[in-house]
């Protein structure tokens, strides 16, 4: 009797032993699913999110222009952000990046913290989601990507919608900002950038570039600048036209990778389009945005306006 005792409880030790390496194991997959990096072009496919929608650590956020859509329906667990909150005046130039201890608390309302992987998305593929995308590069908040095709696609596709609202947790965001000054330049550093290493692109509509339509108190555009309208990359699907004719089509433009590329508009929105574009789809390595914008720029009138074509 003693002998058989003996051999269930190695045998339930054995059992237990495997039970608990089996969640162990499952426990290591969600980690590694909650750690896994960030595709380079910090695009996720719908089939990419429907698979990760319950691992932890990922904060799924939807930035349609009109709050009703989001009640209607939306991808599970992913929480409804306007674009205009991240938006504050300075020094009496309305629309400008909030400060960024703000932009943090904000963040930590949405219950993500420095290893957070967000999912941004929108109705296609437009600048109301690369404006926060631009926004936690400039705070380096690195683990962040934009749903291609976004919840117009998702829906078309018969893929899960919900109408219930995630329950988040405050937190803290857990690092010690180190702004990347690489991603964003000052009114006075567009006043006196390097001619010769710089390519200046207005991303506005043609017409505003030439003054001919705008709300400003000045319309035109800053001297220098090249006209390249942000939803010119884009097919009316909202995807990207062939790659290799944009990059041709930027270098007879003089856009190209060895030149710092400074975008400006109205108030900072559209630029982002094309810098996540420019930055992350063609990979050009230096590319900033000036998000004082003409909002700004034409409010000195000190400074100079050109409303040539």
């Amino acid at each position: 009797m003693r002998l058989k005792g003996i051999k269930a409880m190695a045998l339930l030790n054995r059992r237990s032993g495997n039970l608990l390496g089996f969640i162990l194991f499952i426990t290591g997959l969600a980690t590694i699913a909650a750690a896994q990096p960030v595709p380079d072009s910090h695009l996720v496919s719908a089939d990419w999110l429907q698979s990760n929608l319950n691992v932890s650590g990922l904060r799924i956020i939807d930035m349609r222009a009109d709050i009703r859509d989001y009640w209607t329906g939306h991808i599970p667990g992913a929480v409804y952000l306007e674009e205009t909150v991240l938006r504050w005046p300075e020094g009496g130039v309305p629309g400008k990046l909030l400060p960024v201890d703000v932009l943090v608390r904000l963040l930590e309302e949405l219950g993500i913290e420095q290893k957070t992987l967000i999912i941004l998305y929108t109705e296609v593929n437009n600048y109301r989601a690369t404006y926060l995308a631009w926004a936690l590069d400039y705070i380096n908040h690195n683990r962040w990507a934009i749903l291609a095709g976004g919840f117009n696609s998702w829906k078309s596709d018969n893929r899960p919608i919900s109408r219930d609202y995630p329950t988040i947790r405050k937190t803290s965001y857990n690092k010690k900002l180190e702004l990347n000054n690489m991603v964003r330049v000052s009114l006075e550093e567009v006043k006196n950038r390097p001619a010769d290493r710089t390519v200046l692109v207005d991303v506005r509509p043609p017409e505003m570039y030439s003054g001919e339509r705008g709300n400003w108190k000045r319309n035109g555009h800053i001297p220098g600048a090249i006209n390249l309208f942000w939803a010119s990359f884009l097919k009316e699907d909202g995807s990207w036209k062939d790659l290799d004719l944009v990059r041709n089509n930027l270098k007879i433009m003089g856009i190209t990778p060895d030149k710092t590329i400074v975008l400006y508009c109205g108030q900072g929105l559209m630029s982002s389009h094309t810098y996540f574009t420019l930055k992350y789809v063609l990979k050009f390595p230096e590319v900033k945005i000036f998000d004082g914008s003409f909002n700004e720029w034409s409010g000195y009138k000190e400074l100079p306006v050109e409303t040539s074509k």
